[in-house]
């Protein structure tokens, strides 16, 4: 039953499994004790943009901003797992960061809101992302439209199935989301089992989808609340575990991805965590204004027919399709660039050390600022 989702079951068969690995994992020496993980995070970020963005690119990923740039900008710097991770980090609290790296000697100015990391400082600032490693199940651009409604339904199911189990009604949700408590309303009666037995199943289908070597279920297990136990604030959660707040936050997220990640491949096999899923995830994660770009698209229409139909700008336009290239599989780029034209981009972007269109340009002067995008685009990042 999910009430025994205790702190003895939570150290019992999955614990005993992932444990040792996972301790493994969040080893630290006395001088990562002094960094907390959102400088390091903030740091990471600012290597791989290399300087060629301001530092309020960083909190629009972190924030998970749906901007045209902001989408091009996590897939040329390899950030798309950084998607959406701390939706409520503020633009004061970046500043605050990076006021504190400066003085700390990690960074040096290059121009307006721009850094780079001391060369003096690359080889420490390896050790410690060796130390604090993402996990490669953390997808946040894959997932980020799923992350919240699943985990919202999967800690009511929890709980609601859990008080089913005993034949209790009485409890306080612990999602107040009114969406949320109809989808459960309704996902109950579909459901072909009896109330009392669902509980039974849900658990086992949780310890299957938990049984990962590289996890430590306890990260998102003391979080959910039964009956007979309330779940754990993730602060609290962190402390228990003594992780880092921010790192904690990654690490929770990372096991939503491989849930999601693993119950869409195996949907058969979880017939009752398949449900929190289910027609949760759009069929493309396209802004506003570019949706209605590519149904133009869709119909027809050329680049120059939708800049007079829709009286915005050429460069607006484009934004759009870069947009479309990112998030449409498969969608044909030599419509928009001469495959001579893209063998060069290619070429040129696998040969240089800047990722910077303007670099790019100089050395392509025949091509346009729009093709280089389409190309980079199109045909994703080229570390």
């Amino acid at each position: 039953m999910i009430t025994k989702f205790t702190k003895n079951k939570i150290h019992g068969k999955i614990k005993e499994m992932l444990q040792t690995n996972f301790n493994k994992m969040c080893q630290t020496t006395e001088e990562d004790e002094n960094m907390s993980f959102i400088k390091i995070l903030i740091l990471n970020c600012l290597y791989k943009m290399n300087g060629e963005r301001t530092i309020y690119s960083i909190l629009h990923i972190l924030n998970g901003k749906k901007s045209s740039q902001t989408i091009q900008d996590i897939h040329i710097f390899q950030l798309t797992s950084l998607f959406q991770a701390f939706p409520v980090l503020t633009r004061e609290k970046l500043d605050q960061v990076v006021y504190e790296l400066i003085q700390e000697d990690w960074l040096e100015k290059t121009g307006e809101n721009h850094y780079l990391i001391k060369e003096c400082r690359k080889l420490e600032l390896d050790k410690l992302l060796k130390a604090n490693p993402l996990s490669l199940h953390l997808k946040g651009w894959r997932y980020h439209s799923y992350t919240l409604p699943f985990w919202e339904r999967l800690s009511l199911f929890v709980q609601v199935s859990s008080h089913l189990s005993e034949k209790s009604i009485r409890y306080m949700p612990v999602q107040r989301n009114l969406v949320t408590q109809l989808w459960l309303k309704d996902t109950l009666h579909t459901v072909s089992l009896e109330r009392s037995e669902i509980n039974h199943y849900l658990y086992q289908e949780l310890v299957k989808c938990l049984e990962e070597e590289e996890l430590n279920p306890s990260i998102l297990i003391n979080r959910l609340t039964g009956i007979h136990r309330i779940g754990l604030t993730g602060e609290q959660v962190a402390l228990e575990l003594n992780m880092d707040p921010d790192y904690y936050q990654l690490s929770f997220l990372a096991i939503l991805h491989f849930m999601i990640e693993k119950i869409l491949s195996n949907k058969e096999e979880y017939p009752l965590l398949s449900q929190l899923i289910k027609e949760s995830k759009k069929p493309l994660t396209l802004t506003e204004s570019t949706a209605k770009t590519f149904d133009f698209i869709q119909k027809g229409y050329s680049i120059d027919d939708i800049v007079v139909v829709r009286n915005l700008k050429q460069s607006t336009i484009e934004d759009h399709i870069i947009e479309i290239l990112l998030n449409v599989p498969d969608y044909p780029i030599r419509n928009l660039v001469s495959n001579e034209n893209i063998i060069k981009i290619k070429a040129c972007i696998q040969q240089s050390s800047s990722k910077s269109l303007k670099v790019i340009k100089q050395q392509l002067s025949d091509v346009s600022y729009f093709e280089i995008r389409a190309v980079m685009a199109g045909y994703g990042d080229f570390s």
